[in-house]
């Protein structure tokens, strides 16, 4: 009986140490190990691992367009920008008019423009540049509230998609134009979309070109809106009586009587 016993309790031995090195041997030809475990890997082994992986950040377009000087402001006077250049390029009518940008995406644009000025004297409001906004087809004009914060000023206006806009700037006593282009965070558009030149700091001018225009007593005369450049600017600028007046702008109709 005693060898019996022993015989299977020998036999029970056998098949435990023959589990365990099973078992060991498994663990050394498994192909899964820690560093397998990675997060975005498929193999099933590392279901929990990869359930746990944290997930990939949301793609978030960057909001701003552009962040940089703007090219062309001259030292003293007014200067204009706003060009339509979809319609100056196709040759077609402008939905609104053909001095003004167009925001032709489907996102709001906000545009910013900053100036330094000084402070080491005391010139109170003087220091501030002239700026204000023109929008729409009858030019309307908007005066954008200026925020000054140490030695730098910025004004600021949103645009609607389909709204024309242009600005006017004087430096006066402020320097160092800078143009920022924002749309809406998550939101995507490029700046010819929003109706701007793709490179706001650089001015190369278009020359211009002679046409015929039609004349208050119906006659017809050559005429000239006057050069434009690269980055929508118009050129000096002035105004009277509501209407304004692009430098080597000109029509050689009579004198209305």
């Amino acid at each position: 009986m005693p060898t019996v016993l022993e015989s299977l309790h020998c036999a029970l031995c056998l098949l435990a140490w023959a589990g365990a090195a099973t078992a060991a041997n498994d663990v050394f030809r498994s192909p899964v190990r820690p560093s397998d475990c990675r997060a975005r890997d498929a193999d099933s082994t590392c279901a929990t691992a990869v359930a746990g992986a944290p997930l990939p950040p949301p793609f978030i377009p960057n909001p701003v367009l552009y962040d940089g000087p703007l090219g062309g402001v001259p030292a003293s006077g007014y200067a204009y920008w706003g060009f339509d250049f979809v319609a100056d390029e196709t040759g077609t009518p402008s939905p609104v008019r053909p001095d003004e940008f167009i925001n032709r995406s489907s996102v709001p644009v906000t545009i910013t423009l900053t100036f330094d000025i000084p402070t080491g004297r005391a010139c109170g409001t003087r220091c501030l540049p002239g700026m204000e906004f023109e929008v729409d087809a009858g030019f309307f004009k908007i005066d954008p509230p200026f925020v000054v914060s140490g030695n730098t000023v910025t004004c600021t206006h949103t645009f609607m998609p389909g709204r024309g806009y242009g600005w006017v700037i004087a430096l006066w006593q402020s320097t160092n134009p800078r143009l920022t282009v924002t749309i809406p965070r998550g939101t995507t558009a490029t700046l010819p979309e929003v109706g701007l030149s793709p490179r706001p700091s650089i001015v190369t001018e278009v020359p211009a070109t002679l046409s015929t225009c039609y004349c208050w007593d119906g006659s017809t005369a050559a005429c000239s809106e006057g050069s434009h450049f690269s980055n929508g600017l118009l050129g000096y600028w002035s105004q009277e009586f509501g209407n304004y007046t692009r430098a080597g702008a000109f029509n050689s109709c009579p004198v209305e009587r």
